[in-house]
């Protein structure tokens, strides 16, 4: 008789302990359900493509372009 009243408590025991996991699982579920974090909203708006403008000039520097423009001959040069 003692046997059975061992697994008998044994059983009240697992089923209390179970019983108590259940109602801290749903306590910690009510928790985080009832706070949930803000999701921000993005709105996307249509925006122009913008294509690529050529440039005037194919140097690097306007200074440059300039000291090539105004190269004059030499009497050196024009000796031969």
């Amino acid at each position: 008789m003692s046997r059975n009243v061992t697994i008998v408590v044994i059983i009240l025991i697992i089923v209390l302990l179970a019983a108590y996991l259940v109602w801290l699982r749903g306590r910690y579920q009510a928790t985080t359900e009832a706070s949930p974090s803000p999701t921000p909203q993005v709105t996307i708006s249509p925006s122009p493509i913008l294509s690529p403008t050529p440039t005037a000039s194919a140097s690097a520097s306007p200074k440059e372009a300039t000291k090539s423009g105004t190269k004059t001959a030499t009497p050196a040069a024009t000796a031969r």
